[in-house]
């Protein structure tokens, strides 16, 4: 057991003390995916409900029993969309997940060096994505990610992959779990004979529940950072749910230079979940709305 709390201590700080040498690339790996997870500042990895919980953490998936098939639309900023779909599978001993990701920028003007438009190019981002998780003991689970990535701009574009580790300890104390991933560890070709950096992040988890009767309680928190990045980042999460049929969720982002709060609602179906987001930015960006579905097999 020793060993599983070692790793969750050295897990993070690996990442937290490291400098990049440079802009990493393929920023679409530190969008949020789900509108629930974003709802929460993106804290909602063991919320259950879609198949999007191993995207966040990959032993996450390990407490959603059952199969659940996902769609999500994250309408972005700058008019860029990210659509997201996701399978997910677990008998709780076991997991797995498939997952796939499309980071579309819409179509921009190219133009030659004496500022004539010579045509069009529709730049995108494209990650596709597998999951296994398993319990090591009752109180100890392990998961990992292997992504294969995509990126293509203009007429260039490289191919990459990435890994993902995940844990999660449940400790003496009751509905509480404690998390931890390393994330975006890998290689891409290069583009134009330039090196891309990918967005290793480092991740924290803490998530509670708690039943009032017809409602049920759900507080998360992540703490976060990215290698390029100086500032550790944060994220809270409040999630009620009344009757297990309506949801209110509420967010909170530290750190970020032009988030902070954000919220959404969630509507259940027999084995339906739609789920809505809303994120405002600051600074003239226009605000963000998400949407998901989710199918219980």
């Amino acid at each position: 057991m020793n060993k599983y709390i070692f790793l969750l201590l050295i897990l993070i700080p690996c990442v937290l003390l490291a400098e990049s040498d440079g802009e990493a690339g393929f920023k679409m790996l530190t969008i949020d995916t789900g509108a629930s997870n974003s709802a929460l500042a993106g804290a909602g990895a063991y919320l259950p409900g879609d198949a999007f919980a191993f995207m966040i953490n990959p032993s996450a998936t390990l407490f959603h029993r059952g199969r659940t098939v996902s769609a999500a639309q994250n309408f972005w900023i700058f008019e860029t969309s990210l659509t997201s779909l996701g399978y997910a599978y677990s008998n709780g001993k076991q997991a797995f997940g498939l997952g796939f990701r499309q980071l579309d920028y819409g179509k921009f003007t190219f133009r030659d060096d004496t500022g004539e438009n010579i045509g069009e190019f529709h730049p995108l981002d494209l990650v596709l994505t597998t999951n296994f998780g398993y319990r090591v003991t009752p109180d100890h689970y392990l998961g990992m990610n292997l992504s294969i990535l995509y990126e293509k701009i203009h007429n260039a574009s490289t191919l990459g992959t990435a890994f993902d580790l995940g844990y999660t300890y449940l400790p003496p104390l009751k509905n509480l779990k404690i998390g931890a991933a390393l994330k975006n560890f890998g290689f891409t070709t290069k583009m134009n004979n330039e090196k891309i950096n990918l967005p290793l992040t480092g991740e924290m988890y803490l998530s509670h529940d708690y039943s009032l009767g017809i409602t049920d309680l759900n507080s998360r928190i992540k703490v976060f950072k990215i290698n390029d990045d100086k500032q550790v980042k944060a994220g809270i999460g409040l999630n009620a749910r009344f009757y297990e049929k309506f949801t209110l969720r509420v967010g909170y982002r530290f750190n970020y230079d032009a988030q902070d709060f954000s919220a959404g609602i969630g509507i259940n179906f027999k084995r339906f979940q739609l789920d809505y987001a809303y994120l405002p930015f600051d600074y003239e960006i226009n605000d963000v709305h998400m949407i998901g579905l989710s199918y219980r097999l």
